[in-house]
């Protein structure tokens, strides 16, 4: 199976770095004390998300609070550059803080790259929008800067990876699409890019 996987040219040494960058909270409180963490745990069945190509080397596989499953990324939401498996995780209750995957450390925000190349990170209004407050009341929860900070460095890092690279600007166009989609009109608070 491993010849099968999307393929990450980032080192065991980068995410290590990337995850230590990301050991911080996004607000000066805690943050799942304002949704019920909704966020940490199977809100819905099947609810899950997608390791980054070569994140797969922070975990041992055998977590007793995860559940593996292989995707294919060509069935998926993933741009065509991702050709291959994908590792697809669920949690089993609650994980460890400290053993979070990246989406999870780095939520609620996610990169953004324009169309002139340039990296920035923005609200992800794309899976967040109906389920974080964070997301749906950036004015009432404004993030530590030192946050946003670590979390545009770690993606300066990831981004390095022309893989990696290529899902972020696919993502950024999906979030661009969203941002213009009529039914923003129907939610009744307002929405940030950043």
């Amino acid at each position: 199976m491993k010849g099968l996987m999307v393929r990450s040219t980032l080192t065991p040494e980068d995410f290590a770095k990337v995850y230590k960058l990301l050991d911080l909270p996004a607000l000066d409180c805690d943050c799942g004390s304002l949704c019920e963490r909704i966020c940490c745990q199977e809100y819905e069945p099947g609810v899950g998300m997608y390791l980054l190509p070569g994140e797969d080397c922070m975990f041992d596989g055998n977590e007793p609070w995860l559940e593996w499953t292989l995707h294919s990324a060509t069935h998926q939401d993933f741009p065509p550059e991702w050709d291959g498996m994908v590792h697809f995780v669920m949690c089993r209750g609650t994980c460890p803080r400290d053993r979070r995957p990246i989406q999870c450390r780095t939520f609620p925000l996610m990169p953004y790259i324009d169309l002139d190349g340039n990296l920035d990170v923005r609200l992800d209004t794309l899976t967040g929008s109906l389920l974080c407050p964070l997301v749906r009341y950036p004015e009432s929860h404004p993030l530590r800067p030192e946050f946003v900070d670590a979390v545009l460095s770690a993606w300066r890092i990831l981004t390095k990876d022309p893989i990696i690279r290529a899902d972020v600007v696919w993502q950024s166009r999906k979030l661009e699409q969203d941002r213009l989609s009529p039914w923003l009109k129907l939610l009744s608070w307002k929405r940030t890019t950043k």
